[in-house]
């Protein structure tokens, strides 16, 4: 008789290997579950010696030699940061007490103490006066310290490393600040070499403006000295761009315009008021264009002895559509003795004048006008001077120049205008 033996299913035999395999690791996942369990306890634990610590970590199931070796080399490097920070601790007892160091985005980013930010970033020339002091050995090991303990990573855990990039950081802010002075000393020498080229060629051109024998205004040659620096800049900081030879050329062709108007200022007569307000009126459009107008003013005051305030008046003339407040301060036909009256003047009405005065007119040429007008100019400057608030400097100045009501020459020159 024939025995029939039933195959054996596939799926006995794939669960008796599952079975198997669920036999041999869960174990293991159970130590496991257990050993991290029990590094986490001991972790939270506070106030444990180092012998303590490497005691609780051999006890735990299912710690491995390298687990203890690792274990023991942490608690060294722990105890090593440990007496450093109480070594520096004394320093400052009350900042530094309690304090611990949590790793984050932001003592990763934040630069080292001991850095400069001042000699790191900026471009100003004004860096290269600043006198850098290196600091002592001791800052440099107190800031090391600080350094690592915020961020021991940073320095795998070595004070050694905190130090070397401390002592780094002073050399590189030397050599900073010596970059700075070389760069300093280059345009100063720069400087130098293209203002003698434009003294060489003005003095070609016949121009003076340095010796006793001056034939030109300095403030009006510094000016265009100003402009000739600051063409040869690079457009991306505000210049032009030019060459040296550009430059020159450019400014030197102007200079010699500027020249020209100044020696026409310098031949006026007052004995002949229809040439003298003629070319005046002429000299005074291209002092404007210039921005010279202070300039020709203080000509006029020194060189032909006119008053500040007729000076003024010739120099920032006054014009009336820009002056509303000024057309309603005039002579009225009313009940006064001569059958006129002037309207008061007043705070509110000067804080208007001062108002349509902005930052380009003359104090001293709206008080002449007033003067024209039968009111007391000096009303008008001792308000200004009482409100100097949002004046210009050169406004500030005139407020200090003197008041002459009678004046022969100013009388014979503005009968000719």
């Amino acid at each position: 008789m024939v025995q029939y033996i039933k195959p054996a299913s596939i799926f006995g035999r794939l669960g008796t290997g599952i079975g198997q395999g669920i036999t041999e690791s869960a174990p293991k996942e159970i130590e496991r579950g257990r050993l991290a369990q029990g590094l986490q306890q001991l972790s939270q634990q506070r106030g444990l010696t180092p012998f303590q610590q490497y005691a609780g970590l051999a006890s735990l199931p299912g710690v491995t030699p390298q687990i203890l070796q690792g274990g023991s080399e942490l608690l060294r490097q722990q105890a090593y940061l440990n007496a450093l920070r109480n070594q520096y601790a004394a320093q400052n007892p009350v900042e530094n007490q309690n304090k611990e160091y949590f790793q984050n985005q932001q003592n990763l980013n934040e630069p080292p103490k001991g850095e400069i930010p001042t000699l790191g970033t900026p471009e100003a020339t004004e860096q290269s006066y600043k006198n850098f002091i290196p600091p002592t050995e001791e800052q440099e090991r107190a800031n090391a310290n600080e350094n690592l303990q915020r961020n021991p990573y940073r320095y795998n855990h070595n004070f050694d490393k905190a130090l070397e990039e401390q002592k780094a950081i002073t050399a590189r802010n030397k050599e900073i600040q010596q970059a700075y002075r070389n760069q300093e000393n280059i345009a100063t020498e720069k400087e130098g070499k293209i203002k003698k080229a434009f003294d060489e060629e003005a003095l070609r051109l016949g121009i003076n403006p340095r010796t006793e024998n001056a034939n030109f205004n300095p403030k009006m040659y510094q000016k265009f000295e100003n402009k000739l620096l600051n063409s040869i800049l690079p457009k991306s900081k505000g210049g032009e761009g030019l060459t040296q030879e550009q430059a020159i050329k450019k400014y030197s062709d102007k200079l010699f315009d500027s020249f020209r108007n100044y020696q026409d200022l310098q031949s006026l007569s007052a004995w002949s008021p229809i040439d003298f307000n003629t070319r005046l009126n002429s000299i005074q459009k291209e002092f404007k264009k210039e921005g010279n107008q202070q300039i020709l003013m203080d000509e006029l005051v020194s060189k032909y002895k006119l008053p500040p305030m007729y000076a003024a008046h010739r120099a920032y003339p006054i014009k009336k559509e820009n002056f509303p407040t000024l057309e309603k301060v005039k002579l009225k036909s009313g009940s006064g003795r001569f059958g006129v009256s002037l309207p008061p003047m007043n705070d509110a009405i000067y804080s208007q004048l001062k108002k349509e005065m902005g930052k380009t007119n003359s104090p001293l040429s709206i008080a002449w006008e007033l003067h024209q007008r039968k009111q007391n100019p000096r009303g008008w400057i001792n308000y200004l001077i009482n409100n100097k608030d949002n004046l210009e400097d050169w406004q500030k100045g005139e407020l200090s120049k003197p008041i002459n009501l009678i004046d022969l020459k100013e009388l014979w020159l503005n009968a000719w205008e």
